[in-house]
């Protein structure tokens, strides 16, 4: 497969090539004056390309909800009574779903945005197989108030790295007092990711292997979030969104609103996305768009001359083409990529229809058996 006349994010070159041979990109270059017979051809004029993207943080399976929150809160704590007691109703609903078709609607989620990879925080029983998105592995503990038994997972014998646990989630003193017990208890000094961190001082961040940052959740809720300015001298920051419970579910939303704040330079919050997460998450061959690597590659339309302002401008309508392994996951109606091999389904998404790898029908219709509506802007699909 060849991918012709893109602009690479982060890089100041012209429009390039890139050539994609099973799950790796083999070369990337100036568009080629006769390119290999036989390979199929997708010539995308002014787009921009760059890797797919991982959501460090997600739960899969709470992405059928709306936005829970009635008030600003002072930790996870706080917030998880109120809406047991508040929103019952609501809760007990969603999930009467099946789970299965809970995970698959949160990497739909992602998908549709540009999202090929996603650290799930969710139960490691999980049936997360034949999703269209990759699934970040480690132990996902919640937290040290809401976890029983996270000493014993944190300390036992086998070591299941990384750990991620929701960690100073709030702006309670407890909140950053429960920093200090998981570093005390951290007997065998394993890696550690936390998420959220709003509680966190510089000197704890240097404990953690990274930190991740979910701003726009994190001020829906609490009304703050990280010091990542502070906190990124001392640990890597990566970015996440968490689910739909607790904010928006345009991944493109959270990055603008990461972006205002400024903690972190344009290049900082890509590689977060990129490169970063590829290096804190062990996936050395993916997070950059070059020979050798693993083609998870998406690609979108140019709404900015900026090449930054390119980039943080792309919203889920404007993605044109995404693959992951070298396999097309998703792609514009209007992207002409040859016969799809697979099971792909047509869903619009506002004036745009996209071809999506997943079976939406199946969704849609589970969704109204159970008597739940979707919460993403998307037709009711048809299969193709």
């Amino acid at each position: 497969m060849i991918i012709r006349g893109v602009q690479l994010v982060g890089e100041e070159a012209g429009p390039r090539e890139i050539v994609v041979l099973g799950p790796t990109i083999v070369r990337v270059s100036e568009p080629s004056a006769h390119p290999s017979h036989g390979d199929p051809l997708i010539d995308l004029g002014d787009a921009i390309a760059f890797p797919g993207l991982t959501n460090s943080h997600d739960h899969l399976e709470f992405n059928l909800y709306p936005p829970l929150a009635h008030k600003l809160y002072a930790d996870y704590v706080e917030w998880g009574e109120d809406i047991q007691r508040r929103d019952g109703n609501v809760i007990s609903s969603v999930e009467r779903v099946p789970r299965a078709c809970r995970l698959r609607w949160g990497a739909l989620k992602n998908l549709l945005c540009g999202v090929t990879t996603v650290a799930h925080h969710g139960n490691p029983r999980d049936e997360l197989s034949g999703l269209p998105i990759g699934i970040i592995g480690g132990l996902s503990v919640h937290s040290v108030r809401w976890a029983p038994r996270w000493r014993w997972q944190l300390n036992a014998p086998f070591d299941r790295s990384p750990y991620i646990f929701h960690i100073g989630e709030g702006t309670s003193s407890a909140a950053r007092l429960e920093i200090d017990e998981l570093l005390r208890w951290n007997l065998f000094r394993r890696p550690l990711v936390g998420v959220h961190a709003i509680a966190m001082r510089p000197e704890q961040a240097a404990r953690f292997q990274a930190i991740v940052w979910c701003p726009l959740s994190n001020e829906s809720l609490y009304g703050a979030t990280a010091d990542v300015a502070s906190l990124k001298r001392n640990t890597a920051v990566l970015f996440g969104t968490d689910a739909t419970l607790t904010a928006d579910w345009n991944f493109w939303n959270h990055l603008r609103r990461a972006r205002a704040l400024r903690a972190l330079h344009d290049r900082e919050l890509f590689d977060a996305l990129t490169s970063a997460a590829a290096v804190a998450w062990r996936r050395s061959r993916t997070g950059r768009v070059a020979a050798g690597m693993v083609a998870d590659i998406v690609v979108a339309r140019k709404n900015a001359q900026d090449p930054w302002d390119a980039f943080f401008a792309v919203n889920p309508e404007d993605i044109l083409l995404v693959l992951r392994e070298g396999s097309i996951v998703l792609c514009d109606a209007s992207v002409d990529v040859g016969p799809l091999v697979g099971s792909f389904s047509v869903v619009r998404l506002g004036s745009r229809e996209k071809l999506v790898a997943e079976d939406v029908p199946w969704m849609f219709a589970a969704l109204r058996n159970c008597g739940v509506e979707s919460n993403l802007p998307i037709a009711e699909p048809r299969a193709r």
